[in-house]
Formats: C-alpha cells, sequence, structure tokens
C-alpha cells in the first residue's frame, strides 16, 4: 500500500515522546508499506538534521520532505485577537504555507491512505484527500488545565477549552477513523465528537510502546541513591514534574537517604533552568542517544507528573529495562498500572518520597514491581504488535473506500 505520513513532529532524532512514537510508528509500518514522509521541522533540532534527510528516515521511506516550522509558544502577542475569534489560537497562529505545499504535492503521487500523526499537522490537511487516519488525538490535557486553574485564569482556560473542543468536534468528522493511546483519552475523545452525531468517525485505541528486545537491565551497575526522570525538560508538564520533585519531593528523600539524587535525562537546551542546574542533587543530562545505560544505573524511575495528556513513554521504558516505577496517577495513566503490583502511586509530596524511601531500602518488593511491569510491557506494548495494529486499520480504511468506490 502507499502511505502518506504527515508528521506534526521531526521523527528524528528521537529526543522526546513524540518524535520517539512517530519514528517508531514510521519503522513499523514501512516493513510493511511504501512509505512517503512529510514532517514539521522544529528548531529545537533544525540544527541537528541540517539541510538534508537524517539517513535512518531516508532508510525508511521513499521519499521525506521536511519543512521548517516555529511551534506555537504563545508569543506572537495575538492574545486579544484571537479573543473575538472562535479558531484556537493554537491553531490560527500555526499556518505554514511552505508545509501546505508539501503536503499537497505529495498527493499528487499515488496514495491508498493518508496517515496524519497527532493534532499539530491536522489543519494543514486538505479536506478532500485519499482515506485518512488521525493518530493520537489527545483533549484530555486542556481539560486538566482547566479544572485545575483558579480565578480568572479558570474563564481564560474555560474559552479555551471551548473553543478546541468546537474545532475539533467538527475537524474529525472528515477522517475515516480516529486513534488515542488508552482507552480513558478515547472515551474522551468520543465526548468530544458525539457518539450519535452523523458522520462520527470510530475512536480506537493505538497505544504508546516501547522496543521491548532492545531492553534489558545489565547486572550490578546501580549507582547508590540514583533516581532517573526520562523526559525532555522543554515540555512544561516535564519541567514542572522535576521542579516539583526538586522542591517538594527530594528534600524529604534526601533527609533518609543522604545519598539520594536524581538524574533528568532529555533535551534541556536554552531553558531558564539555572534553579535545577545549581542543586547540587540534580544531576541535567540533556538528550542521550541510548537511555539504557542511565536506566542501567538507576535504582529507582520516579514519574512526578502533574499535567499533560496522554500515555507515558517514561514508563514503558522504565518498565521495559525492568526498573522499578514510582508516579503519581496520572503520570500512569492508561497504561494498566496497579498500585503495589507493577508500579507505586503516589499524588502528593510526603506519599510520594515516603515510597521512594520504602523501595530504595527493601530491594525485594522493588524487584517485584519491576518483573511484574515488564509482563506487562511484553504483553501489550511491543512497538512492532503497536505497528501492526495500526497497519490493519489503515489497510481497512483505505479498503472500504475502495470498496464504496465499486459500489
Amino acid at each position: 500500500m502507499n502511505l502518506l505520513v504527515l508528521s506534526t513532529w521531526c521523527p528524528y532524532p528521537p529526543d522526546n515522546g513524540s518524535r520517539l512514537r512517530a519514528f517508531h510508528l514510521i519503522r513499523g509500518l514501512a516493513a510493511r508499506h511504501r512509505v512517503r514522509l512529510v514532517a514539521g521541522l522544529q528548531e529545537d533540532v533544525a540544527a541537528d538534521v541540517g539541510d538534508g534527510v537524517p539517513e535512518p528516515l531516508r532508510a525508511l521511506c521513499d521519499d521525506v520532505e521536511l519543512v521548517p516550522w516555529r511551534w506555537y509558544a504563545g508569543d506572537s502577542g495575538g492574545a486579544w485577537r484571537s479573543l473575538l475569534s472562535l479558531t484556537p489560537r493554537s491553531i490560527a497562529e500555526m499556518e505554514n504555507p511552505a508545509l501546505r505545499a508539501a503536503i499537497a504535492r505529495q498527493l499528487v503521487k499515488p496514495t491508498d491512505a493518508v496517515l496524519v500523526l497527532q493534532q499539530g499537522i491536522a489543519p494543514l490537511v486538505p479536506t478532500s484527500t485519499p482515506p485518512a487516519v488521525l493518530e493520537e488525538v489527545e483533549v484530555t490535557g486542556p481539560e486538566r488545565t482547566w479544572r485545575s486553574a483558579r480565578g480568572m485564569a479558570r474563564c481564560r482556560y474555560g474559552l479555551a477549552l471551548w473553543k478546541a473542543n468546537r474545532y475539533w468536534r467538527h475537524a474529525m468528522r472528515r477522517y475515516q477513523a480516529v486513534t488515542a493511546v488508552s482507552e480513558e483519552e478515547a472515551e474522551a475523545v468520543r465526548r468530544v465528537l458525539g457518539a450519535s452525531a452523523a458522520g462520527t468517525p470510530p475512536v480506537s485505541v493505538v497505544p504508546n510502546g516501547v522496543d521491548v528486545s532492545a531492553y534489558r537491565r545489565a547486572p550490578g551497575r546501580v549507582v547508590p541513591g540514583r533516581l532517573i526522570y526520562n523526559g525532555s525538560l522543554s515540555y512544561a508538564p516535564n519541567l514542572d514534574a522535576v521542579r516539583w520533585f526538586a522542591e517538594e519531593i527530594l528534600p524529604r528523600i534526601a533527609a533518609e537517604v543522604p545519598e539520594a539524587h536524581l538524574v533528568v535525562t532529555g533535551r534541556d537546551d536554552g531553558l531558564a533552568i539555572d534553579d535545577l542546574r545549581a542543586n547540587p542533587r540534580i544531576h541535567l543530562t540533556g538528550f542521550l542517544p541510548d537511555l539504557r545505560p542511565a536506566l542501567d544505573e538507576a535504582a529507582l524511575c520516579v514519574v512526578p507528573l502533574r499535567a499533560g495528556g496522554g500515555t507515558r513513554l517514561k514508563v514503558l521504558e522504565a518498565w521495559a529495562a525492568e526498573l522499578p516505577v514510582v508516579s503519581t496517577t496520572l503520570g500512569a495513566a492508561g497504561l494498566g498500572a496497579r498500585d503495589g503490583e507493577n508500579v507505586a502511586l503516589a499524588d502528593t509530596p510526603e506519599a510520594f518520597a515516603s515510597a521512594v524511601v520504602r523501595l530504595l531500602g527493601e530491594p525485594d518488593p522493588a524487584k517485584m514491581l519491576a518483573q511484574q511491569a515488564r509482563c506487562v510491557v511484553e504483553q501489550a506494548y511491543d512497538w512492532d504488535a503497536i505497528a501492526e495494529r495500526l497497519s490493519n486499520l489503515l489497510c481497512a480504511v483505505a479498503a472500504a473506500k475502495r470498496e464504496r468506490a465499486v459500489s
């Protein structure tokens, strides 16, 4: 099948959760179909990518177009103008004629199906295309932000949520299918769509995953007291999580475990994080091309997330490496996490610190959590099986279009 993939994120280097997902899905689909790729090229990786196409993408795809695209940052000065518009500001200010033209060029070529990776690029996709699937729709993050806000901020976020839901309710109906990363997210997407509305596309679950075969914990390398948070600090919920951990949780842990410290992997270029850099118990590595050695040296993975939607690749990576995880309920949402079975869940600084201290001091329960978690990823979260599920969905929508054409 000739498959056109339109990716919100440049899939390489795979240095954050969105890029990791895009890269692994493209790799799995390229083993089954002829893939062409158009992707936005964000500023944070433009220098690394340069003017060419990264060899891993060239090897997977018949054709690749990477188009510079400045990610919406809310700093364009159009706040008052956007207040009067029904279109969400994040969409109105993301127009990119060059990216739109690249999509149009590829659509002229033989195409059996179109896969749109994430909502960011979706507004640039023409309404008249071959059968299309909108992948990894996420609507719960903005709703959580609104629910947690207070005062005038709650009014502002409420208006933004209303606009976003209104926009996506209409926009999703031009697709033959929609996916979400968990059943919880899928249910939220169905609520936005309106289950009984005519022309509503089905919503399927295509979870996040991990390359299970590549992760096997090397014995004897654990650094005493080492905790790890594997996530890019350029993503605001990750930065909030690390700051909360550094200020509210880590001091409580260190009072009982003097050698406790946190290693944070992931891109941190150009961020105003002097407070974290100055903290002697926080070690920032920047982006690591291979995360496995850092996971091998950690005693625990901590996921103190308080915001954001979707599901966490960082949890799946730790589970695959048989590394015990302590997480907030939100941080492990949608992954089949069971407190005390495959993860330790805690939502207050006191409870979180207590869980970390307990598992650092009790190797047997920690090992049991890690082993059960490894079983979970082996059974449900291997990237190859996930790519097969998405491939089947794309084949189904393409076949349905052919059948309608014949009839």
